[in-house]
This record gives C-alpha cells, structure tokens and sequence, in this order.
C-alpha cells in the first residue's frame, strides 16, 4: 500500500483541464478555425479584399476565438478548488494491489475505486488524471507524490497496462 496526500491548486487543475480539452479532436479543431481566421483575414488584406481595419477585426476575432477556452477553463479551475471538496482540502489517496484507489476526504467521506472499473490514465506536464469513467477522472498533482510517484505509478502501469496510460 502506498499513501499520498493530495493538495488541489488552480494552476495544477488548469493544467489537466487544458489537456482533456485540447486532447480532443474538439480543442484541435478550435486551434484550426481560430488560426483559418487569422489567415483568412491576412489573405484578404494582401489581396485587397478588406481594408487594415477589418484585418485588426479578423485578429481580434481570431484572439477571442483562440482564448476563450483557456479562459473558460482558468475561471472553471479557480471556481472548482474554492467549492468542490474533492479540490478545496487535502485529500489522501491510498494505491492498493488488492483493492485499488482509496480516496479520503476532509469530512470523513471515503470511495474507493477498484482496479477493474478504472479505464486509463493520463500525464500531465503536472499531474496524473486516472479515469475512472470517460469523462470524470482522479486528478493528482504530481509534486504531491512525492518519493511515492514511482511506485505508484508502476501499480497503475501494472493494473491498466501501458496501452491505457497515456503520457504527454
């Protein structure tokens, strides 16, 4: 058994939150639109279809397209760690062979989540979200592993096999 105790940020949140969206083919698809905004509006300019003003707009359209999710999604994180107790205290997780993930939160509430019923994981540039339905994840910070990290993350390795963890 190796036992972790997790403290949420709104930077470590943002950042897994930013992954699940620009993972998808959804967050690739807004990057393309945004930047065929761009292009579209330069390509008219130097043809001179529209004027320098409208180019300015095209930019700026392109800007607010391009930023509005990572906006949404700093605001979302920040809202989600001062309300959800899944975020907003400390929460000790407990990585079992035998009886998989035991989560602990500060009012006493415990879950736990067997090997079988979690899908994949992901990695983060600074945490770990182990899936445990498609779209609702155990997000931990990987600073928060500590001297714990390698053999936590060989036990979920070992249980979801390479092909379901996912590294970036």
């Amino acid at each position: 058994m190796n036992k972790i105790t997790v403290h949420m940020t709104k930077e470590t949140l943002y950042d897994f939150l930013l992954f699940h969206a620009y993972s998808k083919f959804s967050g690739f698809l807004t990057n393309i639109l945004g930047l065929a905004i761009v292009f579209l509006g330069i390509s008219m300019y130097v043809t001179g279809r529209t004027s320098a003003l409208r180019l300015v707009f095209y930019v700026v359209a392109a800007a607010i397209f391009l930023g509005y999710t990572p906006f949404l999604l700093k605001t979302r994180a920040k809202k989600q760690v001062e309300i959800n107790p899944e975020y907003n205290g400390p929460v000790e997780y407990t990585f079992s062979d035998e009886e998989g993930i035991m989560v602990k939160w500060v009012d006493e509430q415990e879950k736990t989540y067997a090997w079988e019923d979690i899908q994949r994981a992901v990695v983060t540039p600074k945490t770990i979200g182990i899936y445990y339905e498609a779209e609702s994840a155990l997000i931990i910070p990987k600073q928060d592993f500590g001297e714990e990290f390698a053999p936590i993350f060989q036990m979920i390795a070992r249980h979801l096999g390479m092909n379901n963890v996912r590294m970036r």
